[in-house]
């Protein structure tokens, strides 16, 4: 009776072990996610606040591995970028060859909009009232591919394969912007 109750504790030790290394194992994989995320949220933010927001100046540090949609208005400071990652979170290129983009783990979208930069700023500690112009506003999205299709604007906030959602912006003043290629 004494061994059948040790292999009894024993069995049920043995199953929360194994629950406890699964989750543990889950964990692991949603932090190298998440830390991959934020590395190339941060670094699109970089890269939009080096280029000034110029949308083909930013394709250009990546070329090759994205695709810039232009407004559907004709207004160049209006538009998005697309680039594609595989699950080890190395960049795709694209067009791709030999359909790698059916093995994209991940989609990043970066989505610049003009705005008025009163609107912009107008959650700052800052006299918004002194700020005559616009600003560009990108929003970049980390998104997990499921399912195999490419979204060209961002889903809603509860949307759970959202792994990363920032805002980046640039005060332009009252200028024009050339977002024409350099």
């Amino acid at each position: 009776m004494e061994l059948i109750i040790s292999i009894l504790f024993f069995s049920i030790s043995g199953a929360i072990c194994i629950q406890l290394f699964a989750k543990a194992h889950t964990l692991s994989e949603q932090s190298v996610e998440m830390n991959n995320s934020v590395l190339w949220t941060q670094n699109i933010s970089e890269v939009f606040y080096g280029s000034r927001g110029n949308l083909h100046t930013i394709a250009d540090y990546f070329a090759g591995c994205c695709v810039v949609l232009e407004s559907y208005d004709d207004t160049p400071e209006i538009g998005a970028l697309i680039m594609f990652f595989d699950e080890n979170w190395n960049l795709i290129d694209f067009p791709s060859e030999n359909g790698a983009l059916n093995f994209a783990g991940y989609e990043l979208l970066l989505s610049i909009k003009k705005l008025p930069a009163k609107e912009v700023y107008a959650d700052t500690q800052a006299d918004t009232s002194l700020m005559d112009g616009d600003a560009l506003q990108g929003e970049i999205t980390i998104l997990r591919m499921d399912e195999q299709t490419t979204i060209d604007q961002i889903p809603d906030d509860d949307d759970p394969d959202i792994i990363s959602d920032r805002y980046t912006d640039f005060y332009i003043g009252n200028t024009e912007v050339d977002n024409s290629e350099a």
